[in-house]
């Protein structure tokens, strides 16, 4: 194959000759031709010779012309059309686009040691290895707070501290908005809250995800001053404080990125060429070059995490938040479109300047083993979207067969994992729009979150039962924090309540921070599943019935390997006990309307003078 013109074969093209022969032909050797034009169909070809040899009896005779290319196997005639591709314009998603990077896969065996040696040396010379994932983080409760956003129409918009600017002119005084955080402390502790996840907060230009300084906090809500004493006076608290690191790509005034556009049509000669991918041709905003973006969106330049400087750059980030400001972890931007190995070396880096930090990737697409693995040397965690999607749907559909598949793939993919799951954030409706329709499943909702596998993670407001449309842009999802002390949406402190009680019955329960889990009984309305501790040997059972009605299913216990006669007793929700396994090793559980239940399988211990007396 020969030349620059790709010709992407389409599946279905027409055959302009007879196929009538084409099985005798397969079976008299050309099955193989077939065959090999068929894969080709997958991949972008060139403008081709005239003859292309395979190996068989009789060369394919092709026949190429400006618009259509011909490929002929006897009397079988494949037609592929012209498509004219642009390599980086338009983002990884453009059609015909290359791979981005072709080592985003997973990493085999010998990659996962950090590359200067398992043993580390910290800045005082001590020596240190990877650290797995904090307790702080595995048995926490994550708060995250959007301080950035774009005002609605009715003005009352802007983030969590309300009438933030949507755009920022890198010029005005820091506006001191984070010190405003402090009337929430209260609130926060009452939730229960372990650590707040702060979205983009660096200097940008709109909403935070187009980065014009990583080392400055955006002055409409702050500056870096602000900000340590804020971290100071969480941690205090016993709060932890994670920040949004959006590594992949930058905003158009981040320094690199000028001087490219300062260099113009010469933009060959800034040191920075390779920082970002460019090509050829001009962008959407007149620059006399091409240059791949975010899904397209050309105010966002892709960074090129392989290239050395861009790495280094990076890693120095990293190690200042975590070393210099003090924070305790990095929630990492579309984690998944980044090189596990670029996540493994940066890792390194980062435990360089605190061995308990905490990495949590955006993974929304692929095996999320590719990205996370703690005892890898990658991420510590990612975003549990397979199962927090239907945390909530398969309530609002009556369908817990999704949340059971949700289970069982969780089970057998990721189950060394502690990943963190959530019922709304900043880019989707709020779940108490969601639920809007049927009001009682939204404690129903909390319920889950609070006793699945995985941390939990409450987008601010919706403890309050805030709503927010996404039909009604990211505005609507953004809005600012209601006040303690103003007036809540209808029934939201009675929410907020019900939360806090499950996040301090959560924190009661080994088996609910850390156990496995263990599907016992699904239908469309009824979900019961055990949570079992490995350290304790806890096991509790959880039921839910999202129907109206009062439902008493009988359920096989027989996988919990609890003999008959062991007492279910009720630890949370309306009814009595549940009596107790029988010789058949089943019993039946009395699930209210709209109601979440736990039980306990573990008998109690008797009494510290009992058991020294029978010792």
């Amino acid at each position: 194959l020969a030349g620059t013109t790709p010709y992407p074969l389409r599946r279905g093209m027409a055959a302009s000759s007879s196929v009538s022969g084409a099985a005798a032909r397969c079976a008299r050797g050309s099955l193989r031709q077939l065959l090999l034009l068929l894969s080709m169909s997958m991949l972008p070809l060139a403008s081709c010779t005239s003859t292309l040899s395979l190996p068989s009896n009789k060369p394919i005779r092709l026949r190429k012309d400006p618009d259509v290319l011909h490929f002929t196997a006897g009397n079988l005639v494949f037609k592929a059309s012209r498509l004219n591709v642009q390599r980086l314009r338009g983002g990884g998603a453009a059609q015909g686009a290359l791979p981005k990077y072709p080592s985003n896969r997973a990493l085999k065996q010998d990659e996962y040691a950090p590359p200067f040696g398992t043993l580390l040396r910290s800045r005082s010379g001590a020596f240190f290895s990877p650290t797995p994932t904090p307790e702080w983080f595995e048995n926490g409760i994550i708060y995250q707070i959007y301080p950035l956003g774009s005002p609605g129409e009715d003005g009352k918009g802007g983030g969590f501290f309300g009438e933030v600017p949507a755009d920022n002119d890198l010029t005005s005084p820091p506006k001191k908005r984070l010190l405003e955080l402090r009337q929430w402390y209260d609130h926060l502790e009452a939730l229960g809250v372990t650590a707040i996840y702060f979205s983009p907060i660096f200097e940008s230009e709109t909403h935070g995800y187009d980065t014009v300084d990583y080392y400055q906090i955006d002055r409409r809500v702050g500056d870096i001053e602000t900000f340590r004493t804020i971290v100071k006076e969480l941690q205090k608290r016993g709060i932890k404080v994670i920040l949004d690191g959006v590594f992949n790509h930058t905003g158009r005034k981040f320094f690199a990125f000028k001087d490219l556009l300062k260099h113009g049509a010469d933009w060959m000669k800034s040191p920075y060429r390779e920082w970002y991918f460019i090509s050829e041709g001009n962008s959407t905003y007149g620059d006399p070059f091409s240059y791949r973006s975010w899904e397209g969106h050309e105010e966002l330049p892709e960074l090129n995490v392989e290239n050395s400087e861009v790495r280094d750059y990076l890693f120095e980030v990293g190690k200042f938040w975590l070393g210099e400001v003090g924070i305790d972890g990095w929630r990492l931007d579309v984690a998944h479109e980044l090189p596990p190995s670029f996540w493994r070396d940066f890792r390194s880096a980062c435990t360089e300047a605190n061995p308990e930090h905490v990495l949590l990737g955006e993974v929304i697409h692929g095996d999320y083993n590719t990205w996370v693995g703690p005892a890898k040397g990658l991420l510590h965690s990612g975003t549990n979207y397979q199962l927090s999607k239907a945390l909530w749907s398969s309530l609002k559909d009556h369908n817990f067969w999704e949340i059971d598949s949700a289970f069982s793939r969780d089970r057998m993919l990721y189950r060394e994992m502690s990943l963190v799951n959530f019922l709304s954030n900043h880019d989707v409706a709020r779940v108490a729009t969601q639920l809007e329709n049927e009001p009682q499943l939204l404690p129903l909702a909390y319920f889950l979150l609070m006793t699945v596998r995985g941390i939990p993670c409450i987008y601010y407001g919706d403890e309050c039962g805030v709503k927010g449309k996404k039909e009604d842009g990211d505005a609507a999802l953004r809005m600012a924090m209601v006040k303690p002390e103003d007036e809540w949406p209808a029934g939201g402190r009675e929410l907020f309540n019900n939360i806090a009680n499950l996040v301090q019955f959560r924190n009661k329960h080994e088996a609910l921070k850390t156990g496995s889990l263990q599907t016992i009984y699904h239908s469309n309305t009824e979900l019961l599943f055990a949570r079992i501790s490995d350290t304790t040997g806890e096991v509790l059972l959880i039921a839910v019935n999202s129907s109206p009605e009062h439902v008493h299913p009988e359920v096989a216990l027989g996988v919990l390997s609890k003999p008959p006669g062991t007492p279910i007793k009720c630890l949370w929700g309306d009814g009595a006990d549940a009596g107790a396994i029988n010789d058949e090793y089943k019993a039946r559980i009395h699930i209210p309307p709209y109601t979440g239940r736990v039980f306990t399988l573990t008998p109690e211990s008797p009494p510290a003078e009992t058991q020294a007396t029978e010792a």
